[in-house]
């Protein structure tokens, strides 16, 4: 029976980025039971970077902050390709709840200097094929960049098979066993030990937890659909901005020469390969018709992926309180890939150290949002 420092359960993002900072001083151990890593939330994420993201959630806000210089400039030799591109927001809202647009940029201006109120002319420059009800007026943020998600995975694996930590994939856990050496985990043919787990599994987490006989903390998977549709024939799209409606109805931006369009939409779901639903795909068109002039013909493809919260939308990250040697790292909804380099150093920092890191420090990360402890009502 293999043994190592720390096991790492679930190779999504949030659990490569923690192993990828444990290994420079643990052996490390990652076990995905799918037969790639990356295959649920993280390979279906709209994968874009706000720096003013979560300003009413400071917990999201600092994590997000201690990531941004990471996708800026990335470890050398971390990737080949850039990981990050600039993309823009546009917020629109209908033009009969403007004082919505209004009220969101003053919550969010302390946060966001480079926000700017557009025109109706202003926005219709930038995006030409909004109807006139949504392009009244608008706020654009040019400090939003998309994620390459493909380098960001691929930077992260290199960097842990180079500090010799390993990933084992076609690994469904089914017992894990804790003793005063600390826990064994078994899929009924292969077994490895190690002191600490964490549990970064996403969907599963509190199915991991069961196994682990450790209480849940109630994670809630929520399904997010998308479509990608053709421009009109006459548009570039490609330097578009990411458009929102503010309300949180719909989205839509470029994607590959195509408009990738959600509803977004969330749906609770069980812990699954989540596939869009019928309707999904109606309300993303319906809401593309509503706001845009797509005239939708075809749907060229269309797709789910997984948002996993908690009853607070916080994160989970810390050792629970009750399981010695069992740290989650959990509900991290939609922000888990812009918050992923961050909340792998956090990871690192308190397992290792029993410390949060400094520069989250700095940005006013407060572990009390987002520990384990603060779940005073498990879920059986």
């Amino acid at each position: 029976m293999e043994n190592f420092d720390v096991i790492v359960v679930g190779a999504g993002m949030a659990g490569l980025s923690a192993a990828y900072e444990l290994a420079k001083s643990s052996r490390v151990l990652v076990l995905e039971r799918e037969d790639q890593p990356g295959y649920h939330s993280t390979g279906r994420s709209a994968a874009v970077y706000a720096s003013s993201y979560g300003s009413e959630k400071p917990a999201i806000n600092a994590l997000t902050k201690g990531s941004g210089d990471f996708f800026l400039n990335p470890p050398e030799g971390f990737s080949e390709h850039a990981l990050h591109h600039q993309r823009g927001a546009l917020f629109v809202v209908h033009q009969d709840r403007v004082a919505v647009l209004e009220d969101f940029y003053q919550k969010i201006e302390s946060q966001n200097q480079q926000l700017k109120f557009m025109s109706a002319e202003e926005v219709n420059t930038m995006v030409p094929i909004l109807k006139p009800e949504f392009s009244c007026k608008g706020i654009y943020d040019k400090d939003v960049f998309e994620i390459d998600v493909h380098a960001l995975q691929e930077g992260y694996l290199r960097g842990l098979r180079g500090r010799n930590g390993v990933l084992v994939t076609n690994f469904e856990v089914t017992e894990m066993d804790h003793q005063d050496s600390g826990w064994q985990i078994s899929n009924g043919n292969e077994s490895y030990c190690a002191a600490v787990v964490v549990n970064a599994a996403g969907a599963w987490v509190d199915e991991i937890a069961k196994i682990a006989q450790v209480q849940p903390v109630g994670i809630q998977p929520l399904r997010r659909s998308a479509i990608l549709v053709d421009p009109p024939e006459d548009q570039v799209v490609d330097n578009w901005p990411m458009v929102i409606d503010v309300e949180e109805n719909f989205y839509f931006k470029p994607d590959a020469g195509k408009i990738m369009v959600s509803s977004a939409n969330e749906d609770l779901s069980p812990p699954c390969d989540v596939q869009p639903e019928e309707l999904d795909i109606a309300y993303a068109a319906h809401y593309a018709g509503e706001a845009t002039r797509l005239n939708i013909k075809r749907i060229e493809h269309s797709w789910a992926g997984l948002r996993n919260f908690v009853e607070d939308r916080n994160p989970v990250v810390g050792f629970d309180a009750q399981v010695q040697g069992f740290f989650w790292l959990a509900g991290q909804g939609g922000y888990g890939i812009q918050t992923a380099p961050a909340a792998g150093r956090l990871v690192a920092s308190l397992i290792l150290a029993n410390k949060i890191p400094q520069e989250l420090e700095d940005f006013g990360l407060d572990m009390a949002l987002i520990s384990p402890a603060r779940l005073e009502l498990r879920h059986e």
